[in-house]
């Protein structure tokens, strides 16, 4: 059986779980002939892509003042030391590069999640951003912080033995409110004129031209310009977002804030979960690669998504996205995917809910193009997104889980070399 990169309409929905073992764990291909079947029977529905653009509520902030990433306070120290060390991380030694551990609250904190990576280079610094979720009680009980919707964590790496961060709020336009698709209210908390949280899951993102690319599960793809930072005052409540009437802007005691440019809404999107800058058919041709997070008991066919971008940083909404039906180690689906980069014909993919080897539950795949069997990796415990370095050859992902869930810290931000699974 041979599977391909496909142009083709977006898929309905996709798919969770998988098995095994070892460093490279490859099975020979089962039933090929029942598998062709399977995939070819999934109904496929044409893809709608719209552009909404919000750039006139980010103008609206000018008169505060708009920062880059460079000019940013970083206030928080990470650190190299033990990040190989944490729960469930069992990269072979020779195969490991770099990471680093948050501070011991950001390792403990159970009011937040982090989800997506990226990297980019600004002012002569070289950066890392990570997205975290506000988590809600139905994910860990007592806690209820879903309110403040989703920060990113700016980590300037120029200096791996010198690493800095700090938390930054992500803001929409207040307007958005009324659009169930924008907005998902939760716990009570103070809003004020202008702008509101962004309350999605955040479960990737990606750089492209200044721009920065969060995934939203239900909706599709959100924008947000790094050129756009305001300042925002302090707020020992850390109750209130939005402007006050005297016009200060508070965000739940965050320093700065990141306003919303605008979003892709993207029919049939849900559940993406994850998002990555990538390569077409050539190196030159600049995708945002997505893909769906979906459990084994669904009838769907997990896929990934390939969007054109182009220089500006703008995703074709005239072009169906590419799509690439990867296949796993035993010739079957790829379920459960967290995070996904895509060069040429290989697709790596992090997937989550398999069975458990060295203490983790996740695995890296690596699927080429027209095989009839991908490559697994074992892969640290709780793996989320994917970034790629081009100007180092690493492979970025992190972990996300907080030190109660397993009495030790599991939270890492690390790097391999991709050569090293390519």
């Amino acid at each position: 059986m041979k599977l391909h990169a496909y142009h083709l309409p977006l898929a309905l929905s996709l798919c969770l779980a998988a098995c095994s073992k070892n460093l490279a764990d490859q099975t020979a291909p089962g039933d090929a002939p029942q598998q062709q079947q399977t995939i070819n029977a999934n109904a496929l529905a044409a893809s709608t892509i719209t552009y909404t653009d919000e750039s006139s509520f980010v103008s609206s902030l000018s008169s505060y003042g708009f920062k880059t990433p460079d000019q940013l306070g970083l206030n928080r120290v990470a650190s190299t030391s033990g990040y190989n060390t944490v729960y469930g991380f069992n990269i072979p030694a020779a195969n490991q590069v770099t990471g680093f551990k948050w501070n011991s609250g950001d390792e403990q904190t159970q009011e937040w999640r982090p989800q997506g990576i990226t990297g980019f280079s600004w002012g002569g610094k070289k950066f890392l951003l990570v997205t975290w979720y506000g988590i809600d009680p139905g994910t860990i009980a007592g806690i209820n912080n879903q309110h403040k919707g989703v920060r990113i964590s700016l980590v300037d790496i120029t200096n791996m033995a010198s690493i800095t961060y700090r938390h930054i709020l992500l803001v929409q336009n207040a307007a958005n409110m009324s659009n169930s698709a924008l907005y998902k209210a939760s716990n009570p908390y103070t809003q004020l004129g202008v702008f509101c949280p962004v309350t999605i899951h955040a479960g990737g993102v990606a750089y492209y031209a200044g721009k920065i690319y969060v995934a939203d599960t239900n909706l599709g793809i959100r924008v947000f310009d790094l050129n756009s930072f305001v300042s925002a005052a302090g707020d020992a409540t850390e109750t209130r977002i939005g402007q006050e009437t005297n016009g200060d802007l508070k965000a739940f005691n965050y320093a700065y804030i990141l306003p919303q440019t605008g979003y892709y809404k993207i029919t049939n999107a849900k559940p993406f979960s994850c998002i990555a800058l990538g390569e077409g058919a050539t190196a030159a041709d600049k995708y945002l690669w997505t893909s769906q997070y979906i459990t084994s008991s669904s009838t769907a066919t997990p896929q990934v998504f390939g969007f054109p971008v182009n220089t500006a940083g703008q995703i074709s909404t005239t072009t169906q996205p590419t799509v690439v039906v990867p296949v796993d180690n035993d010739s079957g689906h790829v379920y459960g995917i967290q995070g996904v980069f895509r060069a040429g014909s290989k697709t790596f993919m992090t997937i989550t809910g398999t069975s458990s080897y060295l203490g983790s539950t996740a695995r890296l795949v690596r699927y080429n193009d027209g095989t009839a069997a991908g490559t697994r990796y074992r892969w640290p415990h709780g793996a989320e997104d994917l970034f790629r370095d081009t100007a180092t050859g690493y492979l970025w992902n992190l972990t996300e889980y907080e030190t109660a869930k397993y009495g030790q810290d599991n939270r890492v931000v690390f790097a391999v070399r991709l050569s090293d699974y390519d």
